[in-house]
């Protein structure tokens, strides 16, 4: 069986926030992902025409691009999670274009989905630009052994949310509180883990998570 993935982008104004060469990297690191049968799913909230893809290309990929006007980035991810599971997808990988990714994600985490999880995150390096550089500054790795559903009950976060990946199943039933950002993701995480729905968090650094001023962890 040929199962469908789907990759998300989502963004509003995103030249005017990010730099040219991040966005460059985290499409990149995407399009020459090791697993090669997925489709793009990008939305420009602000409803305007500009495409990350335009100048790039999406590398003979299916690309779906979406213009409209969102009250913020949480309606947004709504919005094109639930458009690619309504196409056909039967798990959606999540990204953040001030980020980039390992060329093996789709295929690492799609081996646990395909096992029967829900929630797929990762361990991953925080990375900071140092003179024109991309640094590694921290490398944040969760032991095998964590138990996640214990640290969401205490409020602590351990889903990456750049690089999570999700299975149809759970969004069936869900989608994120507009009202709660910028803890739209451990309300989600909380409420579904105790509710029955699996986690896992793959040992390997699937994500490079960049640290920044303008990043919305920063509230």
């Amino acid at each position: 069986m040929n199962n469908k993935l789907g990759v998300i982008f989502y963004h509003k104004n995103i030249s005017n926030i990010y730099k040219k060469i991040w966005i460059d990297k985290c499409v990149k690191s995407i399009l020459n992902q090791s697993h090669k049968n997925f489709k793009i799913y990008e939305i420009n909230y602000g409803g305007e025409d500009y495409s990350v893809f335009s100048e790039l290309g999406t590398n003979k990929k299916e690309h779906i691009f979406y213009k409209r006007n969102h009250i913020n980035y949480i309606e947004s991810m709504n919005f094109i999670i639930s458009e690619a599971f309504d196409d056909g997808c039967d798990f959606v990988f999540n990204t953040n274009l001030d980020d980039y990714y390992t060329t093996d994600r789709l295929e690492k985490q799609l081996v646990h989905l395909l096992n029967g999880y829900d929630i797929v995150s990762s361990n991953f390096c925080q990375i900071k630009e140092i003179d024109g550089v991309d640094k590694i500054i921290t490398q944040m790795n969760i032991d095998s052994k964590t138990n996640i559903k214990e640290n969401l009950n205490k409020d602590i976060n351990v889903i990456a949310n750049p690089c999570f990946a999700m299975s149809k199943n759970f969004w069936e039933n869900n989608e994120y509180d507009v009202r709660t950002s910028p803890r739209e993701d451990i309300i989600m995480w909380k409420n579904n883990i105790n509710k029955g729905f699996k986690f896992k968090i793959e040992d390997k650094e699937l994500l490079y998570y960049r640290i920044h001023d303008n990043q919305v962890s920063n509230k």
